[in-house]
């Protein structure tokens, strides 16, 4: 008797930890090769991802928040009120990222850029209320700490590893002569403080393991959807294998920039798959017979 989430499989979990331990296995022999090969720092393709691959999670805190405030209890007036400030607060935060981060890694006006953001919350808003007509309360409330607890999950885990190891980025190896590659099971905090005194900004330390990527695989709660509207089980593989399909772009994007290695990706997405696995099946915990 096996459990699942109420969209991952478990079969999914053993095939996404034989593939990342194989990209990983590879990659220990040609992330510098291929980091080499694939780099082009100007390429509009990855320039854009590296604008929108991690928007999943920003947004996700805007589908949050207002599935929060959709979900609040209406009978109990304080709890409700306090509920709703707090999904407000949560998709405010959301569609604050969403409309300024672009700006980051795109040459475009930042009014464009605001404007495409607001309306990517703003759609994502009238998506998430209209999924939540009609369904149960409860459901709605965790299907909102689902993603909130994911994103917050992803995020803690892959910065606490950032910081600690240091590994430079290829396009601090490739543009600055002091610099040199780590494989991924070195630290690279000697280097990191020799460089930091040259001057050298902390963000080029920040390698292992890729934000982006994990962000990126958040993009698998859409396979929540049916739990608001059951009708959209149908669509629930196509959704799940679009979340798939987006984050293997963007981690090939990350690389594209030079801003990560295939390791890097590699563990940014189990990163990110593990959060998405473990909190849904913990919280949409249902056994399947069939084993």
């Amino acid at each position: 008797m096996k459990r699942d989430t109420p969209f991952l499989p478990w079969q999914t979990l053993y095939g996404a930890i034989i593939v990342t331990a194989a990209l990983i296995a590879l990659g220990s022999f040609v992330d510098y090769p291929l980091s080499s090969a694939l780099y082009d720092a100007s390429n509009p393709f990855a320039l854009f991802f590296a604008a929108y691959g991690a928007i999943p999670a920003p947004l996700g805190c805007v589908a949050a928040g207002t599935l929060f405030v959709c979900g609040r209890d209406r009978d109990r007036k304080l709890a409700g009120t306090l509920q709703s400030i707090g999904g407000i607060l949560v998709l405010l935060v959301g569609a604050l990222l969403v409309c300024f981060l672009p700006a980051v890694y795109l040459p475009v006006s930042p009014v464009v850029l605001g404007v495409v953001g607001l309306a990517l919350s703003a759609g994502t808003i009238l998506l998430i209320r209209r999924l939540a007509q009609g369904a149960d309360r409860a459901v709605i409330n965790r299907v909102a700490l689902a993603i909130l607890l994911v994103i917050l999950c992803e995020l803690a885990v892959v910065n606490l590893i950032k910081v600690c190891w240091g590994r430079p980025r290829m396009r601090l190896v490739v543009s600055h002569p002091e610099a040199y590659f780590f494989p991924w099971w070195q630290q690279g905090t000697a280097l990191k403080e020799s460089l930091l005194a040259a001057g050298v900004a902390a963000d080029e330390f920040k390698s292992f393991p890729s934000a982006h990527t994990a962000n990126a695989a958040t993009m698998l709660l859409l396979g929540l959807a049916p739990l608001l509207q059951p009708r959209l089980r149908r669509y629930q593989k196509a959704l799940v294998t679009f979340g798939f399909v987006w984050t293997a772009v963007v981690a090939l994007s990350r690389i594209l920039l030079g801003a990560h290695y295939l390791t890097d990706t590699a563990v940014g997405f189990l990163i990110g798959f593990l959060s998405v696995y473990l909190i849904c099946g913990a919280l949409f915990r249902r056994r399947n017979r069939s084993g």
